[in-house]
Parts: C-alpha cells; structure tokens; sequence
C-alpha cells in the first residue's frame, strides 16, 4: 500500500504543494512513506504536529528519516482543531523564505499534520497567501483535495484575520 497524497500544482512553475497525512501514518511505514514523497518530486516536509504528536503515533524519529533521505524538515507545530499563536508565527516568519525559495526552485513541499486536513490546510493558506492567492480560491482549491479543511471555525477565523493582514 502506498502513502496517500494529494496535490495542489502551482501555476507556472513546476513546484506544487503535497497535502498529506503523517507519513508513517497510514499503510506505508515512516522511510517509505518518506521515500515516496521523495519519488514525488518533494524536497521539504513541513510537519504541524507537536513532538508528542509524532512520539504517541510512533513516528518520532521523522526529522532524522526525513534528513536521512536529504530533504529539508521544518517543525511548525499548531494544536490540533486550533488556531495558530504566536509561537508559531515567529516560526513560520523563520521558514518561510526557505519554503518559497523551495517553490522558486520547481520543487515541492509536502505539508501534514495528522491527517493531512485541518492544520495542514492552515499551512497550505499561509504560504499561498504570501503568493498573493485570494483566500475565496485557497480555501476552494485545499477543500476540493481535502474537504475537512477548513472547518473549524477558530481555524477559519485566524486565517481571514491573517489574510486581511
């Protein structure tokens, strides 16, 4: 069984963005789901789960495996069925340019939180917001992939406060 992935291409460029669950997660065990990604053309993982999360699914050791097979690992954690806090913004703001270099580059970035809905689309929406992408059309194009993005409220409310920034 293969590790499942949906994908959001970015216009004009060859770069696109990876919604998934965890790897490891699913049927496909940590390196070969990493592997997989890997095969996929992504070069970047961002994870939004805490190291609890990862530790309780048995996945801890995801920021070595994904170093391992020579991507780049960034940990941006938000609380499951949250918004997003501070934390997480000065975060965000230190991985971002990385993250749109990575774009600028034709590569992909896979993004994943549990199951690759809620908190995954939050990550989806920043970095396309910051590509001046219309929230309308994110919160559109993320839900025609993952349809239970986008559907806690607190989560809805933080990203149009983030978007009219």
């Amino acid at each position: 069984m293969t590790h499942p992935t949906w994908e959001l291409p970015l216009p004009d460029t060859e770069a696109g963005l990876v919604l998934t669950p965890c790897p490891g997660t699913k049927d496909a065990s940590l390196s070969d789901s990493i592997a997989e990604l890997k095969k996929q053309g992504v070069m970047a993982i961002v994870t939004a789960l805490s190291l609890e999360e990862m530790q309780d699914r048995g996945v801890a050791s995801l920021p070595e495996e994904v170093e391992q097979a020579g991507l780049k690992w960034f940990h941006l954690p938000i609380e499951d069925d949250c918004a997003p806090g501070a934390d997480f913004i000065a975060k965000w703001q230190q991985a971002s340019p990385e993250l749109h270099q990575t774009i600028k580059k034709g590569q992909k970035i896979a993004l994943h939180c549990m199951g690759g809905s809620g908190r995954t689309g939050l990550l989806a929406a920043h970095l396309l917001l910051e590509r001046e992408w219309p929230l309308e059309q994110i919160i559109s194009e993320v839900q025609a992939l993952r349809p239970g993005a986008f559907t806690k409220q607190v989560q809805v409310q933080y990203i149009q406060q983030f978007a009219n920034q």
